[in-house]
Formats: C-alpha cells, structure tokens, sequence
C-alpha cells in the first residue's frame, strides 16, 4: 500500500478540517458521508458523445475528481491510517488534567488482519493454467511463455499481495497496465485507491467507460496535481496546480494505448467494496481506548497522591551527650538538646497527633495516619473486558486468533480446516471476484500481444484458468502419503501427481519432468554400460564389439544380426 502524501487528504480524513492533537470526539456519530463508497456511473451515449474531445472530457473528470476527494479520499485514508498504525486515538480529545496520564496506545489489529488475510489467500502463487484443444503443442508454448514472461518481469506474485493489501484494507484495489517506454514490453503496476477510480455505464454489466488516476508531485517546493484519464483507446494528460479541484491544463498530447478497453482495473473485496475489518472500527477503537486508559491508571497510581491526616514535625529534637554517652547540661543545668530539620528527601516523614483542648474535660487526641489516594483497579473486570473485545473482532471479521493455546502446531488438518472454515467462506467470494480481475488483466494481455501479432487471436487468453492455493501450514508426511494413494489407483497422471508434489519439492511441475527425462537417460547409459563389462570375450567379438570400441554396448552387428542385453543372446 502506497502512502498517500497529501496533507491536505489526509487532514479530510479526519472529522475536524485541519485538526491537531486532541480534537476529534470519540465513538460518536457516523464516521464517513453517506457517498463515501458510491460507485461512479453515467449513461454510455453521454461519454460517446465527449470521449473525443479533451477540453469536454477534462470538464466532466474535473466534476468526478471533486466528488471524489472530497467524499471517498476521507474513508480511504482513514482505513490506510489504520493498517499503519495511526489509529483515531491519537486524536480524540481526552480533556485530562495536565498533570494527569494521557496515554495514546494504538493497536495492531487491523494490520494484523490483513497480513493474515492477505498471506493466507496469496502466500502461495496463483497458477494459471492452459486448456485450449483448438490451439496445438507449438502455439500453446508460445502462449504459455508469454505470460511466464511477463509474470516473472512483473514479480506477479509481489504484485498480488500489494492489490490484496489495498483490498482488504480498503474493500477495493486497482492495477494499472501501459507499455513500457520505448518498448513493446507491458507493465502492471498497483494504484493507490485514494488515487484512482472507474466510472461505468448504467448497464447491467457495468462497462468501464474511462479510468482517472490523479495523484500530487511536490517539485521546487512547488504542489502540482497530475491527472491521467484513460478511456478505450486513448490516454489524455492533465494537470491542476495547488490541489485538483482546480480547473484542469491540458499537459501533452493524447497517446494510444491498444489495450482495446480501458486498460485500468477495479478488484472488490465484496459487492459492497467495504474493508475486511471496516465494520469492526469501533470496536478497535474500543480496545485501545481500554488499553490507553489501562496505561493511564498505572502512570496515575504512580503519581498518586499523598493524603495526611495528623500535623507534621518538619523539625526534631535530639539531646547532646558526651563521648561515653553521657547527657550534658547548660549553666543553669538545663539539658542540652540540638534541633535538627527534616531532610524531606530522605523518604520520610515525623507525624504527631494533633491534641485538641476540651475545657473542663480531657483533651481530644486525632490519631496520625498517612496513605496514598488511589482509585480501586478491578484488573479481572477489565481483562474480561479486554478478552471479550478481542474474541468479538476475531469472530466478526472470520479471522484466526493465532495466540488461540487451541490453535497449536500439533492440530491435525481436519482440526484446522474447521478453525478456518469461517475464513474460507469469505476467501471462496474473494476468489470468485479476484479472478474477474485476473481475466481482465489476460483480456488486456491479449488484446496488446494480438495488436503486435504475438498471438493468433486475442481470445486464446481466455483458456486460462487461475488457480488459488491458499498457504497453509504443510504437513509433507500426509502429502506425500496422499500422493501415494492417488498414484496407486492408476486414475491420476504421473503430471498431476508431480504437480501436487511441487508443495513438497518446492520443484516445479516442468522442471521435475525434465529432470526425470535425465536422470532416465543416465540410468540407461549405467545399465548398458553395466551389461557390455558383463560379456565374455568371444560375446563381444561374436558382436562385432572389442574392449576399444567407441560403438555402443548392445548395438554391435554379428553374423546373425543378434541383439545382446546384459550378457544374453536374444
């Protein structure tokens, strides 16, 4: 996930304009506008109509890039704040005394969260597997290769996590594919959602009309917004100095870019588009006030505050003696005595009761007493508390507690599907969505490498099928065990069998075949050497072979044309 560096954005996610410490309320009211998370959309024949003119078009984005940054930048980057630590704590206003603890502790939960979600669903590689009988062995490679290539040169798998960052972060994430400069080479970059949206016609189907990224770049001290627009066929540059609402520039000519369709794309997290843990934000915010309050009664009861009850001696009394000890009087044979003050530094202090006088009756004596004024800490109350907060966030956001004593190591796999069975419902919905994404990226593909004549037709990418394997804990004795199983009904190919042993391995499928076919090619030149050194004499010469012959073992032609293995005449 980018960082977003507007301040200005990020001051709007916030429900102050521009506040600083301490002002924000706590817990209260709606967090975000009611069209914090719309959808952008507008007639196709409208967007026809203007799609060609630059002036028109950057009139109409200019219109949706206001909406936007004022309206959905202010949740984005709020749930950014949150995967990074900066939780709303840091600016609720306590209203403490100054010289009372005022502790702001923000919890990782929504990081963690997503890490989890994001290792479990894309820790492994996606595959992307091939099926197309109309394609034959020769065009399938090259096919195949293609993409390989351009996965390896895109670190397709870093790039997965990134897109699953923003997107269970944020509920939706976008990938930018171009052309590299120069070059025929195509690129896929992520996109900050805070930066970028789609607007779709009003169809069922929801067409991408055009893609806008706009995004902030301080040069010379000087703030300048640059805004690209993509539509099916073009790309238009536009800039906006101090903040994009202003009126957009044309800055540079429109470029082609033969994607075919608009060449941004859109991944939803669900139909919703909210985050994984965006419904659950009171109740993080619940937990770090609990603990921030937890830290403020500690501080607190450290500089607690000391109550007497009783006077105060700040002085004492102590009679003066000779060397052995004994008491010296004055002149008038008075006892010598020294006054001495009270070090207050000393971690001690002289009580004596205060005598209160009762005329005709016996004096009033208060007893001394000193001690600390603290408020009563139920800790069990607050841990129950505490424990609750946390058992609710697992449960609601279907996320294992990996601190759970139950959820050990030594679980067994069908333990441990049922602690995930919760997760998997949602990852199952997950896929379904991201592989829509997964299959606009290969359309794309196709549609460029069809444009520079790579491929025989821009469909044949559609033979791909992605494949998700999510990243679990291995336990390669049960694998390797299974395999076995399976290879011994004769109902599996040896290729699948090698497919699934990768998991193991950590050797590829085709890198395992080709080993295979070498290590059989060696084993072969072993046993055919080992069968020549057992021949007699008189069978090597009835083979037309000699210890000095380069021809091989097996091969040697004689009278009869024979064929001998391993010292047998066949």
């Amino acid at each position: 996930m980018s960082n977003n560096n507007d301040p200005r954005a990020w001051a709007m996610s916030l429900p102050s304009p521009y506040p600083t410490h301490g002002q924000q309320a706590m817990l209260t009211g709606d967090r975000f506008d009611f069209d914090a998370n719309q959808v952008y959309r507008m007639p196709a024949d409208s967007w026809e109509a203007i799609k060609d003119d630059p002036a028109k078009v950057a009139e109409l984005v200019q219109k949706y890039i206001t909406d936007h940054y004022r309206l959905q930048v202010p949740r984005i980057i709020t749930l950014e704040r949150y995967y990074n630590g900066d939780n709303d704590i840091h600016y609720w206003a306590s209203h403490k005394a100054p010289n009372r603890a005022d502790n702001r502790i923000a919890s990782g939960l929504p990081r963690y969260i997503t890490n989890i979600r994001v290792g479990y669903q894309f820790g492994n590689p996606i595959k992307f597997g091939y099926d197309n009988s109309d394609v034959d062995d020769a065009q399938e490679a090259v096919i195949t290769d293609l993409l390989k290539d351009f996965n390896a040169e895109n670190s397709e798998q870093y790039h997965e996590m990134v897109m699953g960052t923003n997107l269970v972060t944020t509920g939706r994430a976008y990938e930018l594919m171009y052309v590299r400069k120069d070059s025929n080479s195509v690129a896929v970059r992520p996109v900050d959602p805070a930066n970028a949206f789609i607007v779709y016609d009003t169809t069922i189907d929801m067409h991408s009309l055009f893609a806008v990224r706009y995004y902030l770049v301080r040069f010379d001290h000087k703030p300048v917004f640059y805004v690209d627009v993509y539509t099916d066929s073009k790309i238009y540059h536009y800039r906006s100095d101090m903040n994009p609402n202003g009126n957009l520039s044309i800055d540079g000519p429109a470029e082609d870019h033969y994607f075919g369709k608009v060449p941004m794309t859109e991944y939803s997290l669900a139909d919703n588009r909210m985050g994984a843990w965006e419904s659950k934000l009171d109740t993080i915010d619940a937990y770090d006030k609990s603990l921030s309050e937890m830290a403020n009664s500690e501080e607190d009861f450290n500089n607690s505050i000391l109550v007497i009850s009783g006077d105060i001696e700040d002085e004492y009394k102590e009679t003066v003696t000779d060397a052995e000890g004994n008491q010296l009087y004055d002149d008038n044979g008075n006892p010598l005595v020294r006054v001495r003050k009270i070090d207050p530094t000393k971690n001690m202090m002289f009580l004596k009761p205060r005598i209160i006088d009762n005329p005709g009756s016996s004096p009033t004596i208060v007893p001394t007493d000193a001690k600390y004024l603290t408020k009563e800490l139920n800790a069990s109350d607050w841990q129950t508390y505490v424990d609750q907060l946390m058992k609710d966030m697992h449960k609601d956001t279907n996320t294992p507690d990996m601190s759970d004593e139950n959820f050990s190591g030594q679980a067994t796999g069908a333990a441990m599907s049922y602690k995930l069975w919760g997760s998997d419902q949602e990852i199952a919905t997950q896929e379904a969505l991201y592989t829509k994404g997964l299959m606009r990226r290969l359309s794309l593909l196709g549609n460029y490498w069809d444009h520079i004549k790579l491929l025989p037709g821009a469909d044949v990418m559609e033979s791909f099928k992605p494949t998700f394997t999510l990243n679990l804990p291995k336990n390669d004795a049960e694998i390797i065990t299974n395999l076995k199983s399976l290879k011994d009904t004769g109902a599996i190919s040896d290729e699948t069998i090698q497919d699934k042993a990768a998991d193991v391995t950590g050797v590829p499928k085709e890198q395992e075949q080709s080993r295979m076919a070498d290590q059989k090619q060696a084993d072969q030149k072993v046993a055919q050497s080992m069968g020549f050194d057992a021949l007699t004499d008189s069978q090597k010469k009835a083979g037309g072979l000699d210890d000095e012959s380069d021809d091989k073992p097996g091969t040697g032609t004689g009278a009869d044309n024979d064929t001998t293995t391993a010292g047998r005449r066949k």
